[in-house]
Formats: structure tokens, sequence, C-alpha cells
């Protein structure tokens, strides 16, 4: 089981006109109603700080759905809730390691070349010593892992490179909580510094039900933030956290293996222009398989 996805999250608010109106506009790929694309900006930015945990999302809607009356200690209390079970089910060593490396994901995630590191857990970790800890964390779906892939080539899984990757917190707003981000600075675009890495977890907590195993991709000196497969071809995803898209990995991933199209996620309306296909954050729930 996972938290709950921005779709759920539209459904438990009943939004399910607006549900209909982004799938219609995924499909036309056709620009949105500026106050109707403003008013889902506004909801994925909510959902960045309330994440998909029931009891949360629940506090949040009994509250007449107004942030300033949620009660996010809620967030903290799950974290700390996810902490005790470890001891419940691991010794003491191993439950502490797992809790070094949950609580060193925000500090993971800010880092520019962000491929995770044991020695950001701790300066004298090797992989041999935390390896159960991350398996554990894993299986238990309290983070969520990205591989990289040395080449873009179907199966993508036979290039893993199983030494390189990236490690996310299944929940954006347990991230926020345990980053202590204070939610003003999300709903106001201040906190810049941090918001590119939790909306990569917001990307990767809304693909990885579907999708099930995802990967990022470098060549040169260009990074492609996810790889995935639909419909039988590799598309390469793009994340931006604001409307500014300006990208030339995208570009010269474009120019020079020529995908079928490309994804750009962003805070821009819809639209399709050089072969890429622009869709809103609050729209990542349309990407498919397909057959």
């Amino acid at each position: 089981m996972y938290p709950m996805d921005f779709e759920e999250f539209l459904i438990a608010l009943d939004e399910l006109e607006l549900i209909n109106m982004i799938k219609k506009h995924y499909i036309s790929m056709e620009s949105m109603p500026s106050v109707i694309h403003e008013k889902a900006c506004d909801l994925y930015r909510k959902y960045l700080i309330i994440g998909g945990m029931p009891e949360v999302v629940k506090n949040f809607i009994d509250n007449n759905k107004n942030l300033s009356e949620l009660n996010l200690e809620l967030q903290e209390q799950i974290i700390t809730s996810y902490l005790a079970d470890m001891n419940k089910y691991t010794n003491n060593t191993e439950s502490i390691k797992n809790a070094k490396i949950y609580n060193a994901i925000p500090k993971e995630l800010a880092r520019e070349n962000n491929t995770f590191k044991y020695s950001i857990v701790d300066e004298s970790a090797r992989s041999e010593r935390y390896e159960s800890s991350l398996d554990w964390l894993l299986a238990a779906n309290m983070i969520l892992k990205c591989n990289l892939v040395n080449r873009n080539e179907s199966p993508l899984k036979a290039f893993m490179d199983e030494n390189k990757f990236k490690i996310y917190l299944s929940d954006t707003g347990l991230l926020r909580a345990l980053a202590n981000i204070d939610y003003r600075e999300i709903l106001l675009d201040n906190n810049s510094m941090f918001k590119g890495a939790l909306t990569e977890n917001y990307v990767i907590c809304n693909l990885y039900p579907t999708f099930k195993e995802l990967y990022y991709y470098t060549f040169s000196q260009f990074e492609i933030d996810f790889l995935i497969k639909i419909d039988g071809d590799i598309i390469p995803i793009e994340v931006k956290a604001k409307t500014n898209t300006k990208s030339k990995s995208l570009n010269e991933y474009i120019a020079k293996y020529n995908p079928k199209y490309a994804i750009r996620l962003s805070l821009k309306n819809f639209g399709f222009e050089n072969n890429i296909k622009s869709i809103p954050l609050y729209a990542i729930f349309c990407i498919e398989k397909q057959s």
C-alpha cells in the first residue's frame, strides 16, 4: 500500500469535475483555462504540504480544507511511529541504522547531485554495513528508489547500475515535515533551494505505484530525471518546480536519441511543442503505461 496519490487526493476533496477536465486536456494537450489551471496548481501545492497519508488528508477536510487549521503535528507523529515500529521488527542496531538512513534523506535530496551516498548517512558508513537497512526501508514502502541506467534501451532493467541510485520518501508531506519546511514557504514558492527536491519526490511518489521501477539517465554532462516505458517506447521525463522550463539536458537528449516524444513536468499549462509534451505537475496521474 502507498499513500494517496494526487488523483486520490482530489477525489477525497470531491474535485471530480476538475479531474475530468485535467484528463480531457491531457488527451488534447490544449491549455486549461487560466482560472482552472491556477486552481489545480494551488491544490498541487497544498498536496506537497499535506501529502497522501489518509489521517492527514482527513484532518485537512475536517478543518474545512483550511491549511492554517491543519494539524501538521500528525505528520511528525507518523514519522515517530514509523521509527518506533522499526524496533518491533528489527534489533536495536538495525533499527538505529534504518532511522539514520530515513532521517538523512532530506540532506541527500538537497545536494545538487543527489545520487545516494552512504557517507551522508554516516561518515564511516559502507554499503555492506547499511545495505540491509536500505532494503528493509524499501520493503516497508517507507522509501522509494530510482536507479541509474547506463543505456537508454529496452529492457531498462538490464542496463541498471546497482551501485548508483537515488532515494526518496514515500510521501511528500512526510518529507516536508522531516525537512522542517514551513508550509507557507511552499505556498508562496519561497523555498527555491529545496523546492526542486520536493517536486522530484512528488513525481516519483505519483509514478511509482503505476510503473514500479523508475530510472534516471546521464550522458555527457547531462542528466534526464526519469526514463519510463509508455506503450513500448522509452520516454524521457524532465521535472521543473516552477514555470521556467528551459533545459539543455532534455533538448540534447531529443537531438541525440530522437524519442517518440518527451515529457516536461512543470507548473506550465498543457502544450506540445518541439516534440515535448508540457504536462502540468497536477496532471501526473494521467501518465500511464498504456498497452
